[in-house]
């Protein structure tokens, strides 16, 4: 979490602000020190731009965590785009009309 953080380029408090999070609290999961709730995860993957699911990546999925966020950049950024392109490469095409990207 930290070191998403500071790719991002925000301070503790500002990504204390943006997840809703006090900086105290921000500080104990960085370090350990705390265990995240499943609405705690989803805070924090909507401030630091990520999804839920890298976070709760272990180690040993480092490759995948590092191709998940290679289609993350170059889809700008965004979530939803690079869902999509995810489910393209894993399933060899994109949800149907009306079905969303969720």
């Amino acid at each position: 979490m930290r070191e998403l953080r500071r790719e991002k380029g925000m301070s503790l408090a500002q990504f204390a602000k943006a997840s809703g999070l006090s900086k105290g609290h921000a500080s104990n999961l960085e370090n350990g020190l705390a265990l995240m709730s499943v609405g705690t995860v989803y805070a924090v993957a909507r401030a630091l731009g990520v999804p839920p699911f890298l976070l709760c990546m272990r180690e040993e999925d480092e490759p995948f965590a590092a191709c998940l966020d290679k289609i993350l950049r170059e889809e700008g950024g965004d979530v939803g785009r690079a869902a999509v392109r995810l489910r393209e490469l894993f399933f060899g095409r994109s949800p149907g009309p009306g079905r969303g990207q969720g």
